[in-house]
């Protein structure tokens, strides 16, 4: 989903930010579809976050992450931001209306799409 060469450009808070936003991809409509909730692990494991991160991670598919501002999205990783939000969004096979809604304020917001 992400390339290797963006993955290589990105520290680790930044990997993890990008899996807090396709968190907030799968709240975006608060169902999250179970093929949501693999596309984010699977993301979270491309991501190479470590353990105590995956808990986290984890714990965010229990319950919505913790408040994410889209300005923090680091300028050079916006297009792999914006990428791995629209995998989950679509990933259970349909967009929802909040889902639509979502995935143009984040567009509107930092671009990237």
């Amino acid at each position: 989903m992400v390339a290797a060469s963006a993955l290589q450009g990105m520290n680790a808070q930044t990997r993890k930010k990008l899996v807090q936003l396709a968190c907030v991809a799968a709240w975006s409509d608060m169902d999250l579809a179970e093929s949501e909730r693999e596309v984010v692990m699977g993301l979270a494991m491309e991501m190479a976050l470590d353990e105590d991160d995956l808990d986290e991670v984890k714990t965010w598919l229990k319950r919505p992450p913790p408040e994410f501002d889209p300005y923090d999205i680091p300028t050079a990783h916006r297009t792999e931001f914006v990428a791995a939000f629209r995998k989950v969004i679509e990933a259970d096979g349909r967009i929802d209306p909040e889902e639509s809604e979502a995935i143009q304020l984040i567009c509107q917001l930092v671009g990237g799409c």
